[in-house]
Order: structure tokens, then C-alpha cells, then sequence
């Protein structure tokens, strides 16, 4: 074989090599996004999920075992990552946990006594019903809307901000099987609350050591549960609530 002969054979070789490894390149990199996309719609469909798993979860239900400080902090960063109109970040969380969670639960419990005695509604079950509530969460969380004095926006977008933060709060508490339940207890002034504005009692007020601009919107109670405390919802269609146009 001439050197000249063999060394367009091995040229060739080279062309059909790199040939071969733009043709497999190019179906890898092909496949690879191929596969980001199904991640991508997996992603999405997990997501959807989550949001259709998400139940309110009562401390009747919790199972004892301590929630991890993480699991926590990590449903208070989702929060910070709610709309909020004009970046004013309206959401204040104030976190009780060991001690100071039952120091809630006699807030609540006393509270109750006091406003359920002055209407003749007390009921003694329901009374120890809030200080188990207490004792049986890892932690419990004061939901506050904290309103600036300059705030640009109407205060209902600024409750629609904390809402939806609270609902960030939920949605990843339930992606790491932890159970979770709003509750109004205690936060609206008896006074007030047959026109259901939301105006806190001066007891809420103090326990809580709220400043002038903030409101107690209710509390989160958190606590570990198993699997089947996320049961089926009920919801009606959506077409029944939309319109197209």
C-alpha cells in the first residue's frame, strides 16, 4: 500500500468517525431534550398533584411525631415567594413551637371560655379540645397581615398576598407528607364579628404583641400525620365556574 493511499484510508476513517460522532451527538443531545421535556410535563404533573393531595389536616389527626425544624423553614421560604402587589410583602409569621405553642393553647382555651361564657355557649369539651389542639402540633403559626401605613395597594390585595403564601405554606408541607390546618380561632373581635371584618380583640392583639399595622389573620397548625390523612377531595367541576368568551 502507498503511503500516499494509506494516508487518505486513514483520512477517510477520521471523516467517517467524526461523522458518526455528530450523528450520534446530535440524537443524544436530541433524546436529552426530548427527556427535559417529559421532565418538564412530569414536573408539571406533579405539581398539579400536590395542589389536588392538599388537605386540611386537624391536630386530631397528627400522629405525635415531631416535625423537623426544616420542614418548617422550608414551607416559611414558599411563603416568601407569594404575589405580592408592589413587592410590599405583607406576611408576618410568628412561629411557636416546644413551650410556647401550649402557651397558645391557653390563650385559646381562656379566650374561648371568656367569650363563649359571656353568650352562655361554653362548652367544657370544646375548651380542652383547645389545648389538645395545641399539644398534639409541632408547631403552631400566628398568619399576620402587615399592612404599611404608605402601601399602594388596596388592603384586600395585601390579604390575597398573605392568602396565597399561606397556600405556598400548605402545598409544600403536603409534598413532604406533613399535615396542616388554618384555623380562625380566636381572631376576630366578638364585636365585630357578625360583619365579619376582619378586626382583631384587644387580647389577640396584646398576646400576640402586634404593632399598630399588623392584623392576625388565623393560625397554621402543623404536625406529622401518615399517608391517608390526605384523602380525595370533593370539588365540583371547573366548568361549572368558568365562562369562555
Amino acid at each position: 500500500m502507498s503511503e500516499r493511499f494509506a494516508t487518505a484510508s486513514i483520512a477517510s476513517v477520521v471523516a467517517a468517525c467524526g461523522a458518526s460522532f455528530l450523528t450520534y451527538f446530535m440524537l443524544a443531545k436530541q433524546h436529552q431534550q426530548n427527556d427535559d421535556v417529559n421532565s418538564n410535563d412530569s414536573k408539571q404533573e406533579s405539581t398539579l398533584e400536590i395542589i389536588k393531595k392538599r388537605r386540611s389536616v386537624f391536630p386530631k389527626q397528627y400522629n405525635g411525631e415531631p416535625v423537623a425544624r426544616e420542614v418548617v423553614d422550608a414551607m416559611l421560604e414558599a411563603a416568601r415567594w407569594a404575589p405580592t402587589h408592589h413587592l410590599t410583602e405583607p406576611w408576618h409569621f410568628i412561629v411557636y413551637s416546644g413551650e410556647s405553642r401550649l402557651a397558645v393553647g391557653n390563650f385559646l382555651a381562656e379566650d374561648y371560655k371568656e367569650t363563649a361564657t359571656a353568650s352562655g355557649k361554653f362548652l367544657d369539651k370544646k375548651y380542652e379540645k383547645k389545648l389538645k389542639n395545641a399539644k398534639a402540633s409541632s408547631y403552631i403559626i400566628a398568619l399576620c397581615l402587615d399592612r404599611k401605613p404608605n402601601s399602594k395597594c388596596p388592603e384586600v390585595e395585601e390579604i390575597c398576598s398573605v392568602a396565597m403564601a399561606v397556600q405556598n405554606m400548605h402545598l409544600v408541607g403536603t409534598e413532604m407528607g406533613v399535615g396542616s390546618y388554618w384555623s380562625s380561632a380566636s381572631v376576630y373581635d366578638p364585636k365585630e364579628k357578625k360583619s365579619r371584618a376582619i378586626v382583631n380583640s384587644s387580647a389577640i392583639r396584646d398576646f400576640l404583641e402586634l404593632s399598630p399595622t399588623q392584623t392576625c389573620l388565623g393560625w397554621l397548625f402543623v404536625g406529622s400525620c401518615e399517608d391517608n390523612c390526605f384523602k380525595s377531595g370533593l370539588r365540583k367541576p371547573i366548568a361549572d365556574k368558568v365562562v369562555w368568551k
